[in-house]
């Protein structure tokens, strides 16, 4: 069965059909609701890896020599540019079908303890594919299970194998099904994985400016907040990287966005203002979404509750 098409009409035949009627029918209830009925508990993530590490703070080294630091992120807002997907989808699959997508990856970087990055990664994979092809909505989720993979193969030391794959879609796709999907999209991606995302730029930006852990947290929750809403990809990653920034200095009663940082970044404040205002209102609403697994994640303690902090004023 033909399941994709470009938008010039050339059909790829990319998997076959699930032999379950349940793994076939339509996406019409969230993701990890059709992956973990309500009449059994969730299923064991079982790892025969090494528990994997935080290397977060590791990442961070590349932006600690300063005098590089303007020319990093000059090369990063030119590469930023470069197959940048596009906000307008396809019929099949509607904006909510990505929110529930996206609020379903998140779960799964916090259960397996994967980099923001990593999330980050696999929604701009997501969201390139959605821009040149047609994706029935009955293989949506294979191909978002198929994004996450690629997208922790390139950023995490420990990934998890592609069995873990299977399992946390409770089976419905096998490792075969898992392995051609990923095999298709890297060739329809020309193997062009690796594009900065707003996580990249508010951890470059965030060390620059020596946020504290507090800021630094609030910074991250807004970039996660962004991924929810398809509206966010009409916007360069950087603009919102800054816009998260400012949110977290004003919160902090700090310099909104410093000469300095508009010296080293080209960035002023007219280019993400509105892009803040976005911010700001996914900040206030948050509590009152439908699918708040970021809000929730920054609600915690170890967290810093960040997610309940005012929100400022402009």
């Amino acid at each position: 069965m033909q399941v994709m098409q470009t938008r010039h009409d050339s059909f790829s035949r990319v998997s076959e059909s699930p032999k379950d009627s349940d793994a076939s029918s339509d996406f019409t209830t969230p993701v990890h609701a059709s992956l973990f009925p309500d009449s059994s508990p969730p299923p064991v993530l079982k790892r025969d890896m090494i528990i994997r590490k935080n290397f977060e703070k590791d990442d961070e080294s590349m932006f600690s020599c300063e005098e590089y630091f303007s020319d990093i992120i000059k090369y990063m807002m030119h590469r930023q540019m470069k197959n940048r997907p596009s906000p307008n989808y396809q019929n099949q699959v509607t904006e909510e079908m990505r929110t529930i997508l996206i609020d379903w990856f998140n779960e799964i970087v916090m259960e397996y303890s994967l980099k923001q990055e990593t999330l980050h990664l696999a929604c701009s994979l997501v969201d390139r594919v959605l821009s040149f092809l047609d994706v029935d909505k009955s293989q949506f989720q294979l191909v978002g299970t198929s994004c996450l993979m690629i997208a922790a193969k390139y950023e995490e030391v420990f990934a998890p194998e592609t069995k873990e794959f299977s399992v946390i879609t409770d089976k419905t796709y096998g490792v075969d099904e898992i392995l051609r999907m990923e095999k298709f999209l890297l060739a329809q991606l020309n193997f062009d994985v690796s594009l900065p995302t707003a996580a990249w730029f508010a951890a470059s930006f965030g060390k620059r400016m020596k946020f504290n852990e507090k800021m630094t947290k609030t910074m991250r929750y807004l970039v996660d907040l962004s991924l929810l809403d398809v509206h966010f990809l009409r916007y360069r990653p950087s603009d919102i990287a800054a816009a998260a920034a400012c949110f977290a200095n004003v919160q902090l009663g700090k310099e909104a966005w410093p000469k300095e940082m508009v010296e080293d970044t080209g960035i002023h404040t007219e280019h993400f203002i509105d892009v803040l205002k976005d911010l700001h209102h996914m900040y206030i609403t948050a509590p009152t979404l439908d699918y708040k697994s970021i809000f929730n994640k920054y609600c915690k303690t170890d967290e810093m509750e960040v997610a309940l902090l005012f929100a400022p004023t402009y």
